[in-house]
């Protein structure tokens, strides 16, 4: 039996936001897969695991690597349960806190294992089936031109705050019923349930303005619920407060507020995150963004490449129900365990000459995703708004360039959530 291997300093610097790790960790990732491709890392209090085939054995045992804690520690029940142990936490404090923990005793989908797991996403499959999202593609369409149309005519654009944060966001949002003069403050919510995701540190005001956030959307959709109860709706809020199957009961309030909550994130973050970096790519590769403008047939393989290569959520967590061995390293029942998402994805073993991007021929799947179980439900979405993006705006814009330096462009302090805080781009209307 190996012992757990020394963890490289440069771990500890990418989880503690380390901004030049946060930008490029494939290096480091490199590293690890070779070196210590299972290890525990004490500033994170888990257990790292980078290679491929052993991403996949976790993914794939739910039985001994429990979803429980799927976000991480600093997650916003993470951070509830840090408050409640914290005998200094204000009085307010400790009440949101205790409010966000009842409603984790109803954990969902992503937080859940079989046959919890089996029984929700059965109830609410329907309303992310083939045929909604075909359903959706028009509108989907017609607001990806939108956004163009609003920066056409300049020039130049910083695709974040311009394109990639508010076509995800309408996009859930318009499934979800909200109207677009409450816009700004479901971009509030998501960044709220998001602040602690792939970081280490909060101050108390962080975690006071978050926990006001997170009030807000639970007041906000008890409220939507509730309506849709009496006065339904053509919109996904009502498919949950319908959603039955025979001999199961339907969902409860905890479970569709929970719910929805996955649904923002997923829906809004993760795929801001992956149009910015698929358009960073195109912008410093001209002749990519030639061959695919000149070849439509590309987009989709250009998508799911980018998915592997530059994957939104560079990892996710579990934790173990059982001890167990995972590439030699004794995994003690109780501990926490980081899949590396974005390691895996680069596994040489797995993707030969992983970093290029094959548009030709087949790769084996990428855990983007995830896999098995926990396949993400939304991943057609996803898929459809970014090949919708990349299409219309290869279409529409010629010569996308940089308009700064390559390594002036910020990424998000996250381990977890990986992509540009800003993306200016200059370009020709075509």
């Amino acid at each position: 039996m190996t012992e757990c291997p020394y963890v490289p300093a440069d771990l500890t610097r990418l989880i503690e936001g380390d901004a030049a790790l946060v930008r490029c960790p494939f290096p480091l990732y490199d590293v690890l897969r070779e070196q210590a491709p299972v290890t525990r890392n004490d500033r994170l209090n888990a257990y790292v695991v980078t290679r491929y085939d052993d991403v996949i054995e976790v993914l794939k045992d739910t039985d001994t690597y429990s979803s429980a804690m799927a976000s991480g520690p600093n997650s916003v029940t993470g951070l509830a349960n840090k408050l409640l142990a914290d005998p200094a936490t204000p009085a307010k404090l400790r009440a949101q806190a205790e409010r966000r923990l009842k409603l984790s005793e109803s954990p969902v989908l992503l937080f859940t294992d079989p046959p919890l797991h089996k029984r929700q996403r059965a109830l609410v499959s329907a309303a992310f089936s083939p045929k909604r999202v075909k359903a959706l593609e028009p509108e989907v369409r017609r607001l990806t031109e939108e956004l163009i149309d609003g920066f056409l005519a300049d020039g130049k654009v910083d695709l974040v705050p311009q394109f990639s944060i508010p076509l995800p966001m309408t996009v859930i949002a318009t499934l979800l019923g909200v109207p677009p003069s409450d816009m700004d403050q479901f971009k509030r919510w998501s960044n709220a349930f998001t602040a602690g995701v792939g970081s280490v540190d909060q101050s108390a005001e962080d975690v006071a303005g978050i926990f006001d956030e997170v009030d807000t959307f639970y007041d906000y959709f008890t409220r939507e619920i509730e309506l849709r109860r009496v006065e339904p709706q053509d919109d996904l809020l009502t498919d949950l407060v319908a959603a039955r199957m025979e001999g199961e009961a339907p969902l409860t309030l905890d479970e569709i507020l929970q719910m929805l909550v996955q649904f923002l994130v997923a829906g809004n973050e993760t795929t801001t995150n992956s149009v910015t970096t698929l358009m960073f790519a195109l912008a410093q590769d001209p002749e990519l963004a030639d061959r695919v403008r000149s070849n439509p047939a590309l987009v989709a393989p250009l998508v799911e490449e980018m998915l592997r290569v530059e994957a939104p959520v560079q990892g996710m967590f579990r934790v173990s129900t059982a001890d167990s061995i995972i590439a030699g390293v004794e995994i003690p029942a109780g501990s926490v365990l980081w899949l590396v998402y974005g390691s895996a994805n680069r596994d040489p073993g797995t993707f030969p000459d992983p970093a290029a991007l094959k548009l030709d021929g087949d790769r084996a799947p990428h855990v983007t995703f995830a896999r098995f179980e926990h396949f993400c439900l939304g991943s057609s979405i996803a898929r459809l708004e970014l090949r919708i993006a990349a299409e219309l705006l290869l279409e529409r814009l010629n010569d996308i360039a940089l308009d700064c330096p390559a390594d002036e462009v910020p990424y998000h302090r996250s381990f977890v959530l990986r992509g540009p805080a800003s993306l200016p781009l200059t370009f020709t209307a075509r």
